[in-house]
């Protein structure tokens, strides 16, 4: 097998195999990237907006093939230090009876905790 790929007088090239169709057409992929660019929207906010039935995941692979757009992760931020919690919870100190209406809400969770019932 090694011998005739090296005794060939055209240099080897592997078969080209089929691959699967892709779900978008490069009019649907600028319209991706378009709508990518111009709106300040999560990747599922906007693939629900389109009228395009792909996946999110479809969605977003579109957008990172991209050439314009840069794909990054957000930087992470530092924690706070003692001498900032400690600034904040002066300036807040004399809110009083303004502190029932005040919603704290954990986003992580999806709970919420209201203190107007207190």
């Amino acid at each position: 097998m090694i011998y005739r790929v090296l005794i060939r007088k055209r240099p080897y090239e592997p078969k080209p195999r089929s691959t699967r169709p892709r779900a978008t057409d490069i009019r649907s992929d600028r319209r991706i990237q378009r709508m990518a660019t111009s709106q300040k929207m999560f990747v599922h906010e906007i693939t629900r907006t389109s009228r395009l039935q792909i996946s999110k995941n479809t969605f977003h692979r579109r957008i990172i093939e991209s050439v314009y757009m840069i794909h990054a992760k957000m930087a992470r931020r530092l924690p706070l230090s003692n001498l900032h919690i400690s600034k904040s919870a002066r300036n807040h100190m004399s809110y009083g009876y303004k502190w029932m209406a005040v919603l704290f809400n954990d986003e992580k969770n999806g709970t919420s905790m209201d203190l107007t019932g207190i």
